[in-house]
């Protein structure tokens, strides 16, 4: 499940079985009693009795209870904690995100570029073939692949070619 996890952070929930699972994660605790007894008669009698038992920090059922602002967390080596969750809308970095005044991040979508790459100074090519063809080389895009992307070119080269030579 966890097993390498050293903080257990229960947020709330509404399952049964987690709720006996954080009733068994915070342990119990040890809690004196004492009982008094009194007899009224000729000899009057008092007695007072001293015992230890062991309770359930919280039971499945004050787990369930608990308040939808608290959070129990759990630290190896530690007591466990009942303390407030952070409301993140007040974070000062909200602003940043699609919460706050930012536009909604679209992952995989390349809207700027990285870096360009000149191969030869545009002045020095025009020396050479004209205007004409700079024009050209302006509007050409390049896209640099990795050596995996470059590999995989090659081997769908390879193939398209022996399928070329199975049709003949």
């Amino acid at each position: 499940m966890y097993g390498n996890c050293d903080e257990f952070l229960y947020l709330g929930g509404n399952e049964q079985s987690t709720h006996k699972h954080v009733t068994e994660l915070l342990g119990k605790s040890t809690i004196d009693t004492n009982t008094y007894g009194k007899s009224t008669g000729n000899s009057g009698n008092y007695s007072t009795n001293y015992q230890q038992t062991g309770r359930e920090l919280l039971t499945a059922d004050e787990v369930r209870m608990l308040d939808n602002d608290k959070a129990i967390l759990l630290i190896r080596g530690e007591k466990p904690v009942i303390d407030l969750k952070y409301d993140i809308m007040k974070h000062p970095n909200v602003k940043y995100t699609a919460d706050g005044e930012e536009k909604m991040y679209n992952h995989g979508i390349v809207d700027s570029a990285v870096g360009t790459i000149s191969l030869l100074d545009l002045d020095e090519i025009d020396k050479i073939i004209g205007t004409k063809e700079i024009e050209e080389i302006k509007d050409t895009t390049y896209e640099l692949l990795t050596e995996e992307d470059i590999e995989n070119y090659f081997l769908m080269e390879e193939y398209e070619d022996e399928k070329e030579h199975k049709k003949e």
